[in-house]
């Protein structure tokens, strides 16, 4: 008898969980889960986005195996911005399969919006590390990373995109830019490679920060780079660095400050700080009257020109920048005398007679007295240059000569064929001569070549009907 109570005891402990688990719905396909996967596929592509999330977490309660609804629910959380909640979902996702690149971009921007950043660094490296990373996945990885001020993973972001994509072509200008700044004599390698005539100009740059030994220097010799070749972005990087390596900098922190400004952030705590360091400092000086002027603040920005001017007389550029000013001013009497002015002081240098010309021409100002004459003396002192080429086939194209302007601007073509300035007047005179293909050909070729959205904008203006 004890045995069949025994018996019947260890029937009940081996039936009782199986009893339960059928009472309560336990079981791994239960009807309560079909019921959600149903809710959940029926809620997917309405806007009952709150449903489909409660579902799919009842499910994954109950199923945390299933990888390919955490993905779903991952992704749907990063769309929602519920970047702590994707955080979480991707975390899970790693634990049963590796993340795609894809997935991998969104878990570091994730981590990015929640201020761990050490992490989402980590992360966006460990992409290049992904066996199905795709080339417009570097493409936008290097976005992100820039744009985070992750500027050495971009680097070795597109170093990995060179091993594996050595045909690209989207890749080789962010990389050589980046070069300049992390190894300037891979750069002059690099270079070799580019036809891109704006950046070959900056093969002697590149010769002066490889033949200089001082770090805090060389990051200054790339940050002018960059500014001569309207690349702010990269200049800031240069001259952040420049920063940090010697604090006690003055016109490094004036660099920092300018460019900043130029990329439409406020630079003023920089130039503030070179100022305490050097008050003294005519490039910070002359930085902060730029700024003042950024600002709509002319009062100031004329006293500190003129006061530079009174000091350096024999200085071209405080002319210049006094006539920029007056410009800002609206006051353009004083901005035509200011531009003179610093032809009479340095008579020599065509690029002061093209500034004169060249603000003739914006401004429609004493063309034919002033204006080209200018350009004419430009080209007496260098009948090579581009500018002054451009500049006097553009007045003439002002003046309704479309001969001369066609022959000067054709020069000033073979000198620089991928000038975009260059390619928006001559597209502007075919334009005006009902020349439609060459005026298209040349138009389009300007965009191509343009970092200016200004010229742009002209170039398509042009273009349309």
């Amino acid at each position: 008898m004890k045995k069949f109570d025994n018996l019947i005891n260890s029937f009940y402990i081996i039936i009782l969980p199986l009893i339960v688990a059928i009472s309560m719905d336990l079981t791994p396909y239960s009807k309560s889960i079909e019921s959600f996967w149903q809710q959940l596929n029926q809620n997917k592509n309405t806007t009952q986005s709150n449903i489909w999330t409660e579902n799919a977490f009842v499910i994954l309660r109950h199923q945390p195996w299933q990888s390919p609804l955490w993905q779903q629910l991952a992704e749907d959380q990063y769309k929602q911005n519920d970047f702590l909640g994707s955080i979480y979902s991707f975390k899970q996702v790693e634990i049963l399969q590796p993340l795609s690149a894809k997935q991998k971009i969104m878990l570091g921007n994730a981590l990015w919006n929640t201020n761990q950043l050490e992490d989402a660094y980590s992360t966006w490296q460990g992409i290049l590390e992904v066996s199905d990373i795709k080339e417009d996945d570097f493409q936008e990885l290097v976005q992100i990373q820039q744009s985070a001020n992750d500027w050495y993973g971009a680097y070795l972001t597109l170093l990995k995109w060179q091993q594996l994509f050595p045909e690209s072509t989207e890749m080789v200008t962010p990389l050589l830019l980046s070069q300049v700044i992390f190894d300037p004599s891979a750069a002059q390698k690099t270079l070799l490679s580019i036809k891109n005539g704006k950046l070959q100009t900056i093969s002697g740059d590149l010769e002066l920060i490889l033949e200089n030994e001082n770090p805090v220097y060389q990051l200054i010799l790339a940050g002018n780079i960059f500014s001569k070749i309207n690349q702010w972005n990269y200049a800031v990087v240069a001259y952040a660095n420049a920063t940090r390596l010697d604090p006690e900098y003055a016109e490094g922190w004036a660099f920092y400050g300018n460019a900043l400004t130029n990329t439409g952030e406020n630079g003023y705590f920089a130039l503030e700080k070179a100022l305490t360091l050097s008050p003294q400092s005519k490039i910070a000086r002359a930085y902060l009257a730029s700024y003042w002027r950024s600002q709509n603040d002319i009062v100031k920005s004329l006293e500190i020109y003129q006061s530079l001017t009174d000091e350096e007389p024999d200085q071209p550029v405080w002319q210049q920048e006094l006539g920029n000013t007056y410009i800002s001013s609206g006051n353009l009497d004083k901005a035509l005398q200011a531009f003179i002015n610093a032809v009479e002081v340095d008579p020599s240098n065509a690029y002061n007679w093209i500034t004169l010309a060249r603000f003739c021409g914006d401004f429609r100002i004493e063309i034919q007295a002033i204006g080209l004459p200018a350009a004419r003396q430009a080209l007496i002192i260098d009948d090579q240059n581009w500018e002054a080429n451009d500049v006097i086939g553009w007045l003439f194209l002002l003046l309704d000569d479309y001969t001369s302007a066609e022959r000067f601007l054709t020069l000033a073509y073979e000198i620089a064929p991928e000038s975009d300035i260059v390619n928006l007047h001559l597209g502007q005179l075919f334009v005006l001569q009902d020349k439609k293909e060459l005026a298209a050909y040349f138009l389009n070729r300007s965009i191509e070549f343009s970092e200016s959205k200004e010229i742009i904008r002209l170039a398509r203006n042009f273009l349309s009907p």
